[in-house]
């Protein structure tokens, strides 16, 4: 049996494309195809299915793919162990960020780590919040930057925490206060990210409303961090952000932590129960040792 199949099917999967998959993998879309074609042949199964956006699993395929996952990264786990036993560091590691995460924090992170293990190889996946648990819990990334609180199958690593703060213009008349009153809110103009379909977003809020005694006073919803720092900086009025998305942006605003405070905890996980790669300690030993992580 030959790995190399499964390993250009996954990626056939993730793309949706056979001509994009043979394009990155250094292989020709027909030798691809044959690929493809010879897992369907060998267990009898479609796997795929065509549409107009691409290809895409179909039903039998959706029921493989866990296990074609499973087996792609046993035989890579198989690879780097076997090279750790020859004193040699080399394998691959999948990590899973959002934007705000892989500008601030991970450059460093990076960084150190090619500068410690220069055969070790790895793949940045940028996603949504959202995305990023589910995509550990399913395997789809060896290890991934998430905020608490965080569901089941989750082994977490506290790393930092992130102050939620008031963003105000620069003219504010509170610009030279101490810190901002959370209950403020309900009084002023306030430039609100939208909760629709993001559930990192919905958390923040959640917790300005269990804080706040009225409801807050919107003047309008936006659906990304710099819309509402732009309107802010324009004076249309107040939001809330995080800090880590305001580091280094390019908005005469000011930051105001609330006298009530409020932050997120930020932490590398991995799926719990299967044992990380030797890829993957090594560079959960980098994050641990950059940000004292426990």
């Amino acid at each position: 049996m030959s790995i190399r199949k499964y390993q250009a099917f996954l990626k056939v999967v993730e793309l949706g494309s056979i001509s994009r998959a043979a394009e990155l993998l250094g292989y020709t879309q027909s030798a691809v195809s044959r690929m493809v074609a010879d897992i369907e042949d060998e267990w009898g199964l479609s796997l795929l299915k065509r549409g107009r956006s691409g290809l895409s699993l179909s039903s039998d395929g959706i029921a493989m793919l866990p296990y074609i996952k499973e087996l792609c990264g046993s035989y890579r786990s198989m690879q780097e162990h076997a090279s750790a036993l020859r004193g040699v560091d080399t394998g691959f590691i999948r990590i899973g960020s959002c934007a705000s995460v892989s500008t601030q924090l991970l450059p460093g992170v990076l960084k150190e780590f090619t500068t410690r293990y220069p055969g070790i190889d790895f793949q940045l996946r940028n996603m949504e919040y959202d995305d990023i648990e589910d995509a550990i819990r399913e395997g789809e990334v060896d290890c991934g930057f998430i905020f608490a609180p965080y569901g089941d199958e989750i082994d977490f690593i506290h790393l930092y925490s992130d102050r939620i703060l008031a963003v105000l213009p620069p003219k504010h008349p509170m610009a030279d206060s101490p810190c901002y009153p959370i209950d403020n809110l309900s009084r002023e103009p306030m430039i609100k990210l939208t909760e629709e379909g993001s559930r990192e977003v919905s958390k923040l809020y959640s917790k300005l409303h269990a804080r706040l005694r009225e409801p807050m006073d919107i003047f309008c919803e936006v659906n990304d961090d710099y819309s509402a720092m732009a309107m802010v900086e324009s004076g249309l009025g107040v939001s809330v952000l995080s800090e880590l998305v305001t580091l280094r942006m390019p908005f005469n605003i000011v930051l105001k932590e609330f006298d009530d405070p409020i932050s997120r905890d930020i932490g590398i996980a991995v799926r719990k129960g299967a044992p990380p790669s030797p890829a993957t300690v090594k560079f959960l030993e980098v994050v641990k040792l950059l940000f004292g992580g426990k």
